[in-house]
């Protein structure tokens, strides 16, 4: 079994530049691979997507019975298929992976060598992201980049810290390309996934980023992530509401990411054997009863940017998403927790706005700024990192006259779950996973 890498030891090989050539060279090696990698990956998702969106779309015209016999049947292959490959060749294979990342910082676990990994997280999470679940492509991209970083450490000779650095900047490159935003890159890997900002670090970070999203721009192009009209300048007298409103969400969040832990806990305990037909069922339940909920809320959110919701369907949006959300990343398949959680972040942003505009109207709100504000507040709420969601959120949509709402909102947002007692949640699925981890070895130890 491969031992983790020894944690460093604050100070160790980070706050200098001295010998940062080879380091340098590896991440630009390092940045290539993960934009031709990411980048390919986003083409087969929005590929694949729409290839079984419209088979999905098909399905619906014909007699309800025979209609709904082959969602079903299609949403059991693209159920059945990624768990199995998980489960069979690749575990860590299964869910975001931002965790594990986190992990291998800490050196609490070694950096992943199954040669079946890569596959298994590519192929499988282009199933499971094209089948409908509310699941995001930053967490397989995030954690193969973090892979392509420990074999370009490994294959190249680095110091245990500089892989450990590597690494690191190898997964913030991999949401640096997964959304074509490196500053949010960048950020990521220092305000989460290490909570540090030592020099190599952060030149590695910057160079791996730097090089990635231009590499993946190529094959997916360079034009934002969403499409959004620039909004106006907020009114001095809207921003103790989005204060207010980044309040709401802090509470949103924590009982978001305690509804991902309970989901997840509860159907951890069925054996994929089981798991896989029944979420396959509500997959296609919810495809045929209310198709507007299904997918990984890219589409949504752009439709909510666009102002096209009325209240009630925004109300019945956020209901459902919320809770489909969790249920979909408790299936078990390689994918990630941030888009699902941006588009429920718009929709409770749309409601806002629409509330300005209709009942508040001098002050200015709409439900385009509103939905931006919204997907960075549930961000900070959820992961705990501000920073990172309000950058993310500007290079996504290029919404920069929201930074002060922005800030407003995101800040007590990142705070309210502190007071409530919630962890973040990579570290409450960190913890899960470790737990899970020690305890097969106790039980053996026992014996």
């Amino acid at each position: 079994m491969s031992e983790p890498l020894p944690p460093g030891k604050p100070g160790e090989d980070t706050d200098h530049l001295a010998g940062i050539v080879p380091l340098a060279l590896v991440a630009v090696v390092a940045g290539v691979l993960i934009g031709l990698v990411g980048g390919s990956f986003r083409v087969a998702v929005e590929h694949a997507g729409t290839l079984f969106n419209d088979v999905y779309a098909w399905l619906r015209t014909l007699p309800p019975a025979y209609g709904f016999a082959g969602t079903l049947a299609v949403a059991l292959l693209l159920t059945a298929l990624p768990l199995w490959l998980t489960v069979r060749f690749a575990p860590e294979a299964a869910g975001s992976g931002i965790q594990r990342v986190e992990a291998v910082w800490l050196g609490e676990i070694a950096p992943v060598k199954n040669r079946a990994f890569l596959p298994v997280k590519f192929f499988g999470g282009i199933l499971a992201l094209s089948s409908g679940y509310a699941l995001g492509r930053e967490g397989p991209v995030v954690q193969m980049g973090s892979a392509i970083g420990a074999w370009a450490g490994r294959r190249f000779g680095l110091s245990v810290p500089e892989q450990r650095n590597l690494i690191a900047a190898s997964a913030g490159a991999g949401l640096a390309v997964a959304f074509s935003a490196p500053l949010g890159g960048l950020l990521f890997t220092i305000e989460e996934l290490t909570r540090s900002a030592g020099a190599r670090l952060v030149i590695a970070g910057m160079i791996t980023c730097a090089v990635g999203v231009p590499v993946a721009q190529y094959l997916v192009g360079d034009a934002p992530v969403f499409a959004l009209a620039m909004p106006d300048e907020p009114r001095l007298a809207s921003l103790p509401v989005y204060f207010l409103f980044g309040v709401a969400c802090g509470v949103l969040g924590t009982f978001y990411n305690r509804v991902v832990m309970g989901t997840l806990n509860l159907m951890g305990r069925v054996r994929p054997l089981w798991r896989a037909p029944a979420s396959a069922l509500v997959l296609a339940l919810t495809l045929w009863y209310l198709p507007f909920v299904g997918g990984n809320g890219e589409a949504l959110n752009q439709t909510v940017l666009g102002g096209a919701f009325g209240g009630g369907a925004l109300a019945i949006l956020l209901f459902t998403r919320f809770l489909f959300g969790p249920f979909s990343y408790g299936v078990g398949l390689p994918g990630g927790l941030f888009a699902p959680m941006l588009a429920l972040g718009a929709v409770a942003g749309a409601l806002l706005g629409l509330a300005g505009e209709h009942v508040w109207s001098g002050l200015g709100l709409s439900m385009s700024a509103c939905a931006v504000v919204g997907m960075a507040a549930l961000f900070s709420a959820s992961v705990r990192a501000p920073l990172t969601g309000i950058v993310l959120i500007i290079e996504m949509t290029g919404a920069s006259s929201l930074t002060l709402p922005l800030l407003l909102a995101c800040l007590p947002a990142a705070i309210v779950p502190f007071w409530l007692g919630d962890a973040p949640i990579y570290e409450s699925l960190r913890e899960r996973m470790l737990a899970a981890r020690a305890a097969p070895a106790s039980e053996e130890g026992a014996k």
